[in-house]
This record gives C-alpha cells, sequence and structure tokens, in this order.
C-alpha cells in the first residue's frame, strides 16, 4: 500500500505541484519597513493610460512594517502612496520580491529599492528629480524675498538663468535614461515626464528618442497598455511628420510667410501682413516654457537696438490660460507686438509654421517672404543687421 500511494502521488502529485508554480510565479510581494510611520494605511495603485484604480491597500504595524502581495501578470507600472504628495513609483516583473525601506516624514525623498531592478532605476531618477525641484523651491524663496529690493531685476536675471542651468539639467537626465535603458518600462514613465508644470520632452523636440523607445518598447511588451498606447500615439506622429515635411516646403528661404491672424492683449486681431515693409521675427513661444522665458530676455535687447530701424517681432503665444501669458510677457517685459493663440500646439498656425518645440524663429523681410527658417538666437543678431 506504501509503495501504492507513492506512486499515485508521483503521478498526480506532481501535475499539482507544477500547476501551484505556475499560478504562483505571477505573485509579486512587496515587504516594508518604514521609519516614522506606525499603523498607517498604504494604498497600491496601478498606473494605467487614461486612470489609476486602487488594487489594495495595507496597514504598517507599530513599527512601520508592512508585506503585501499581489498577482502581475504581465510587466505593469504601479504607485504605492500613502498620499497624493508622498508616493513610491514600481516598475514590476511577474514574480518579483520587492523590499523598500525608507523615512515616513517623506517616502519620495528617502526610499530604497531592492528586488526590482525596473524600480531601483526610477528609484534613481525620482530623487534626481526631487533634488532639482528643492533647488527650484530655493530659487522660488529667494525670487519672493527680492521682489522689493532695488536691484530686483539684476536678481531675477541671474534666478532665470540658474532656473534655465536646472531644467536643461533634468532634460539631460532624461535623455541620458532612456538612451541608456531603451527596454525598461521605467524610460516610458521617464520620457513622459514633467519638470514641476513644465513638460521636460516632446516628440516634436526629441523624434529619434520618441521613435527608438517605441520600437523597442513594442517588441518586448506588447501586451502593456501603457506601452500599446504609446505606440498608438506614435504611430500618429510619424503621420504628422509626413504633413510636417510638406509645410516645411512651404517655409523655404524666399516663399510667402502665410498669414497669421490673432488676438492681442486687448482682444483686437492683429495680421501678420499688416507688418510689411519691416523686418519681421515671427516668434512662437509659451509663458510655461523655459527656454521661451530666457528668450524673451535675450530678444528684448535685440529689439531695443533695432526696432527704431525696422525691425518687429510678431510673437505668437500657444498659451491655454491667457492670464498666464499676459502676466508672462509683461514681467519679461517683452513689449513688441503679442498676440494669443489657445488652440496651442494643436491649430492650425503651429502646424503650418511647424512648431515642433519652443521658442520657433522664423526671420520675415520687408517684402513679406523668408528669410531664414528655424533661426536660433545666436545667428539672429547677423541676421537681423544683415537684412535691415
Amino acid at each position: 500500500m506504501r509503495f501504492r500511494f507513492i506512486t499515485l502521488l508521483i503521478i498526480f502529485g506532481f501535475p499539482l505541484l507544477h500547476g501551484c508554480k505556475n499560478v504562483s510565479k505571477d505573485i509579486v510581494t512587496v515587504q516594508g519597513s518604514f521609519a516614522n510611520l506606525p499603523d498607517t494605511r498604504l494604498y497600491l495603485y496601478q498606473i494605467l493610460p487614461a486612470s489609476k484604480p486602487l488594487i489594495d491597500s495595507v496597514n504598517t504595524d507599530t513599527k512601520g512594517n508592512f508585506s503585501i502581495s499581489f498577482p502581475v501578470k504581465n510587466s505593469a507600472c504601479f504607485s504605492f502612496r500613502r498620499n497624493a504628495e508622498d508616493e513610491i513609483t514600481l516598475v514590476i516583473l511577474p514574480g518579483e520580491h520587492i523590499l523598500l525601506k525608507g523615512n515616513g516624514i517623506s517616502l519620495l525623498d528617502s526610499y530604497i529599492v531592492t528586488g526590482s531592478a525596473n524600480s531601483a532605476l526610477y528609484a534613481d531618477y525620482s530623487h534626481f528629480t526631487t533634488a532639482n525641484l528643492n533647488k527650484v523651491d530655493s530659487l522660488s524663496r529667494i525670487f519672493a524675498d527680492s521682489r522689493n529690493r532695488s536691484d530686483f531685476q539684476e536678481i531675477k536675471t541671474g534666478l532665470d538663468s540658474a532656473y534655465l542651468q536646472i531644467f536643461n539639467h533634468q532634460k539631460e537626465k532624461v535623455i541620458s535614461f532612456v538612451t541608456k535603458h531603451p527596454n525598461s518600462l521605467a524610460s516610458l514613465l521617464v520620457i513622459s515626464s514633467d519638470f514641476g508644470p513644465n513638460p521636460l520632452l516632446s516628440d516634436h523636440s526629441n523624434p529619434d528618442l520618441f521613435l527608438q523607445l517605441d520600437s523597442t518598447l513594442i517588441r518586448s511588451f506588447p501586451e502593456n497598455s501603457l506601452v500599446t498606447t504609446f505606440h498608438l500615439r506614435m504611430l500618429d506622429f510619424k503621420a504628422e511628420m509626413g504633413d510636417m515635411e510638406l509645410h516645411d516646403k512651404l517655409l523655404k528661404p524666399g516663399m510667402p510667410a502665410p498669414e497669421i491672424s490673432l488676438p492681442d492683449a486687448m482682444g483686437e486681431n492683429t495680421k501678420l501682413s499688416s507688418l510689411k515693409g519691416k523686418l519681421t521675427l515671427i516668434y512662437f513661444w509659451s509663458s510655461w516654457d523655459a527656454k521661451s522665458r530666457q528668450a524673451n530676455m535675450n530678444l528684448t535687447s535685440l529689439y531695443s537696438r533695432h526696432h527704431d530701424k525696422g525691425f518687429e517681432i510678431f510673437a505668437v503665444s500657444i498659451d491655454s490660460d491667457t492670464d498666464l501669458w499676459k502676466k508672462a510677457f509683461r514681467l519679461d517685459k517683452a513689449y513688441w507686438i503679442q498676440v494669443n493663440d489657445a488652440k496651442g500646439l494643436g491649430s492650425d498656425y503651429s502646424k503650418t509654421y511647424g512648431v515642433r518645440a519652443l521658442p520657433r524663429m522664423i526671420l520675415v523681410g520687408k517684402d513679406g517672404k523668408i528669410i531664414f527658417n528655424n533661426a536660433d538666437f545666436g545667428e539672429l543678431e547677423g541676421l537681423v543687421k544683415n537684412n535691415l
């Protein structure tokens, strides 16, 4: 009988054990220890393209320890949070056993993750971002404390320059991260991230980076909803790029500048064609774009030197919030022709002029024909002098 029992166990028990293994390999366990966070409810959300549903929750014990398990069939991204201001992003593969440590005073600033390589990659980016945002907060405090000083404008110029340096450093981090880790879902989160209210990268500003990431991720994670949504977006972008090539042909030097007619700060429509007879810089910008704000300061001196000689700036803001637009150009003392296109980058004017990144500058001659398409500030001084 004993021999028969062992035989039956081998015959029938092995498939049973094998089946259990198949089930358990999808289970992810997250264990953690958060100092200064006793008896606290923590919430687990899944990050999806258009929503963030609650998956589960867990309480820490009196010492801040916890453990939670949940199934993950395919690679996915999750948000593990105490509240909306203090959350940890996890990029999880099926079957991972993840360990979290941190200080409950600020989980975002202090957390360390092991057992999940992609989550650890994202943690590095998250800490880098938090450090830079803290630097920006310091600049904001200096700005607020200096508003009544006689040298405020000089201080503001220095603060703007410091912010731009931090912003560009953050942008370089994104490019480096995605370039080094194109096969990680963490890169999809990073390439789509903002810095405070400001976007860092876009498919228009860095098309090769976006398209390469799409190509890699769709092969590796074809069932992930974040990846498939990104892939559909890139398919639309490729079609849009084909349209842009046609628009670029309309913007070659010697071609007439397409008409623009938009409301100014008083709500009165102003036409680009009304400036015929003047050397005109068409300048697309936005209040939320750091490079545009820096360009405003640079253009102020150029404008003051050449305006009396027949140089004009026709600035098209793509801000949806007209109040922010008005405050920005007044604060920057950008007192040239200002109009607003509240439809933003999706407007017909932005598409006609191929606005893929900000700021965008097109120099138009006195005869209304394009002299230079997509000028940068370094080239602008010489172009203006040579064509007045």
